[in-house]
């Protein structure tokens, strides 16, 4: 899977912009503020439908216009495929060969996309929101019924938090209770299906890229868990627990919604007592397990990288640098090539004009 040219047009600092990419990746230069960041960004939008930094889509119009489009030509499998977005402040339109997709969760199908970010760190030392954003994102890429049961979900649980906040008759929340239990536990399940196989390769890398401390990950359930019984019989049985304190809270007060994941080394939490090198090796070991678990399930993603390894040392950095040359195509940005001169990749500087078009 490679991303083979993109076209950008009144998208951020581009009014009107082409480049075309090698197939290993490339290494983006320039000074601050010349939109290196920018190209990392489209490039994600495609594979995502939106920004990966949490901008809405009316800051990603130029200030002087009143839209933009991102056209991208992309090979998958083999074949190769045009990639249209178009959006202006009232509506956004996904087309991929010509052919207009429902819903922005169609493009999961296709694109395959690694964001790697300085930002990751919060997903071992943040909130807990963040490693349920990543859990799901990383699921979603490799099962679309993932998505839909999330959507499902989220349905559930924003009808069930408004019958909470009114009178309700007690079979009308049972009914609602069984089905938000059923979908609690489908959700749970594939998670926890899904940390199986990403421990033992966050465990794998963690060993190279860190300094061989023990890694485990634990699910943290925001239930009561008992040994007997199923993830749903052990939900449902706590909803009843704690009737009364939804019905003070006016809110669900369990659920997927509100699950954490701890990651541990030797025993200790990673979040509490892990140092910054730790924690953004375990940050960037994260998305290379996700990367490789989308290339075991459908194929090698494109991996991106917004100049995460200038904060790492030199011997982190040369051994994340081994583990992935000529393996991915990477996109690289950065104001110091130096960082990454083991790379090898083409070098686009976004200073010489007559380099991108």
């Amino acid at each position: 899977m490679e991303i083979l040219s993109l076209k950008l047009e009144n998208y951020r600092n581009y009014l009107n912009f082409k480049i075309n990419f090698p197939s290993e990746g490339a290494i983006i230069t320039g000074r601050n503020g010349i939109g290196k960041t920018n190209i990392l960004e489209a490039i994600a939008y495609s594979a995502f439908g939106k920004s990966t930094q949490q901008a809405n889509d009316s800051e990603l119009i130029n200030f002087s216009k009143a839209f933009f489009r991102i056209e991208a030509k992309i090979m998958i499998e083999n074949k190769q495929h045009l990639f249209e977005i178009a959006v202006d402040n009232k509506k956004k339109i996904i087309k991929i060969d010509k052919a207009t997709i429902e819903r922005i969760s169609e493009l999961y199908h296709y694109f395959k996309v690694v964001y790697l970010s300085p930002n990751d760190i919060q997903i071992v030392s943040g909130s807990p929101s963040h490693r349920r954003n990543f859990l799901d994102q990383a699921i979603s890429q490799q099962s679309f019924s993932y998505i839909e049961l999330l959507r499902n979900y989220n349905r559930i649980l924003k009808q069930r938090n408004a019958l909470l906040k009114e009178e309700f008759n007690k079979a009308e929340k049972h009914s609602w209770d069984r089905e938000f239990a059923q979908y609690a536990a489908q959700i749970i399940e594939a998670r926890l299906d899904y940390l199986k196989l990403f421990e033992q390769n966050l465990s794998s890398l963690y060993a190279i890229i860190g300094k061989g401390e023990e890694l485990k990950l634990e699910y943290k359930y925001s239930f009561n868990l008992e040994e007997n019984g199923s993830i749903w019989k052990n939900f449902s049985n706590y909803l009843e627990e704690i009737y009364e304190q939804e019905l003070y809270y006016q809110r669900s007060l369990c659920g997927p919604h509100l699950d954490d994941i701890e990651i541990y080394l030797n025993n200790h939490s990673a979040r509490k007592f892990g140092s910054q090198g730790q924690k953004r090796s375990l940050a960037v070991a994260i998305r290379l397990a996700q990367a490789q678990l989308i290339e075991n399930k459908t194929d090698q993603p494109v991996l991106i990288f917004d100049d995460v390894l200038a904060d790492l040392d030199k011997n982190r950095s040369a051994r994340i640098i081994e583990l992935l040359q000529n393996r991915y195509q990477i996109f690289i940005a950065t104001p110091n090539i130096e960082h990454y001169q083991n790379f090898s990749l083409e070098i686009i500087d976004l200073e010489n004009k007559n380099e991108i078009n």
